[in-house]
């Protein structure tokens, strides 16, 4: 039996145990039974029996439906391959039986007794009313007409626009557009459904989707194809497929590329066959449209797993003080919306690589949220006084200037570099800093005890985020274009790094002359 996640803190336990539904046998009959009734008008009401492929997914919702699990169900299928016609009917019978339903079997469907609310959301309203569309389409087909003429059914659709409602049993469907500028809050929904969701704001789903159906537990169903980024759905399915390797864990994502797809369409196979011809099978279009493959390495700047391969576990705990070596230090200067990030990087100057890379290491971070300047200043001398440092790099774009000609009086012993924010100068030091990403010669603490860390977890979180960016013949990385999304800790760490570019050979040493009024031998 399922006991538990080694993983889990204690409140995360306390969760899952008031949440996880577990079905006895006698249960899982009735609820497979149930379902199967549903599959059956699902098809009557559509006028088309689905694919075997669909089958699961349209089974999955309904079942998340019935036994009330809250689930987050997601659908990574081939362009024109049926899933928007999979929610969409699967949508309109839940709306139609499920609040007949409930007065059978108030103990298992009674939130449904006044119908079943529906909330059809897309990044923009033109995607949002294909999905909302297609549902209303199978509402007002003739044969969900004869269905509704049953004298056991007597149902009437009424509304046109954003919001079609049945009148009888209080079900309704409202389209709404997710994009960032939108003012969505204060709905409440049984079914979230989201269309084309590799283009959603992560923190717009996050903050006002998502919130809808707390009152409800509702059931959220994200659809769409691969991208070239992570956002909501790339994350909702990697979850989605972690959760189903657990002992006890449902299946909660369904992909189906072109050829399963086309196994069961004839027609859509040849025409795909016809696609992969002229953009070519390994084209980023079709990689995208038909063999749902996410395409991370050139949109992203890193991996998760490259990441994964570089922190030292071994390390329990940052590096307070570091004296015995020279250090690199790079500044990030937060402005309103953003923090300032101090970050220290021990470089071993003795061992390059056959190519001239020095192992850079991170050392420390230090985050400076929501503090005045002048306090700023105080807190990175004390912060740098801990640390050998030879040079410290600062963006002189932005307040880098004037942090740059304060920190000269407060530190006069230490080399400020001032780093251009041109796109040619940000160039230099985002490929220096991909080069040692690729390469391996950059690695920070990564132990149980600093993966705690607040600084530790916002430095990952970004360094996953960060997207690559080509403008003409330059190349940087920044932060996605979303609400809560931030760089510093990466600028931070690529302004420390690009210090190193050209060697050691600017790091001053003692050096020793012959001088002809010293002589060592003894006098006589």
């Amino acid at each position: 039996m399922f006991t538990g996640f080694e993983d889990e803190t204690d409140s995360e336990r306390e969760a899952r145990l008031e949440t996880e539904v577990v079905l006895d046998e006698t249960s899982k009959t009735f609820v497979n039974v149930l379902i199967d009734r549903l599959m059956n008008v699902c098809e009557q009401m559509s006028g088309h029996k689905f694919y075997e492929y669909q089958k699961p997914f349209a089974r999955r919702i309904f079942e998340s439906l019935i036994i009330d699990d809250g689930a987050t169900v997601t659908a990574l299928f081939a362009r024109q391959s049926g899933k928007t016609e999979t929610v969409a009917n699967v949508v309109a019978t839940a709306m139609v039986m499920l609040p007949r339903l409930a007065k059978i079997f108030p103990d298992l469907l009674g939130k449904y007794d006044e119908g079943v609310w529906v909330g059809a959301f897309a990044p923009v309203d033109e995607q949002a009313d294909n999905l909302h569309g297609r549902i209303v389409a199978r509402l007002t087909s003739d044969s969900a007409q004869k269905i509704f003429a049953d004298p056991e059914i007597n149902e009437k659709l009424e509304g046109k626009g954003r919001v079609v409602l049945l009148k009888n049993c209080g079900s309704l469907a409202r389209k709404t557009t997710c994009h960032p500028r939108a003012t969505i809050e204060g709905r409440t929904y049984h079914i979230i459904l989201l269309d084309e969701a590799q283009f959603a704001d992560s923190y717009v789903i996050n903050k006002s989707v998502a919130p809808m159906g707390a009152a409800t537990n509702a059931t959220m169903v994200f659809t769409g194809t691969p991208t070239y980024n992570k956002n909501v759905f790339y994350n909702e399915i990697q979850t989605n497929k972690r959760n189903a390797l657990k002992a006890g864990g449902r299946q909660n994502h369904f992909e189906i590329d072109w050829r399963m797809a086309g196994k069961e369409q004839p027609m859509y196979h040849k025409k795909i066959s016809k696609e992969m011809l002229r953009l070519g099978e390994d084209s980023d279009e079709f990689k995208l449209s038909y063999r749902i493959k996410w395409l991370l390495d050139k949109g992203m700047f890193t991996s998760s797993e490259r990441l994964d391969a570089l922190e030292d576990r071994s390390m329990q705990s940052v590096v307070h003080a570091w004296h015995k070596t020279p250090v690199v230090a790079g500044i990030d200067c937060g402005r309103k919306q953003d923090r300032t990030i101090v970050t220290v990087v021990f470089v071993d100057w003795d061992n390059p690589d056959p190519f001239g890379f020095y192992h850079h290491h991170v050392l420390n971070w230090l985050d400076l949220e929501g503090m005045d300047w002048e306090e700023q200043y105080h807190r990175i001398v004390e912060f740098l006084s801990n640390y050998n440092v030879w040079k410290i790099g600062i963006d002189i774009g932005g307040l880098g200037d004037v942090v740059a000609q304060r920190l000269r009086i407060m530190m006069p012993h230490v080399e400020i570099e001032e780093l251009g924010s041109a796109l040619t100068d940000q160039t230099v030091r985002w490929k220096h800093l991909k080069q040692l990403l690729d390469r391996g010669q950059i690695s920070w603490p990564a132990g149980a005890k600093v993966r705690r860390l607040k600084v530790y977890r916002r430095f990952r979180q970004e360094m996953e985020d960060l997207e690559i960016v080509f403008k003409g013949p330059n190349v940087f990385a920044e932060a996605p274009k979303e609400s809560d999304a931030h760089d510093d800790y990466p600028d931070s760490l690529s302004m420390a790094c690009v210090l190193t570019v050209g060697g050691d050979d600017s790091v001053e040493e003692a050096e020793m002359y012959d001088n002809i009024l010293y002589r060592r031998e003894p006098r006589h």
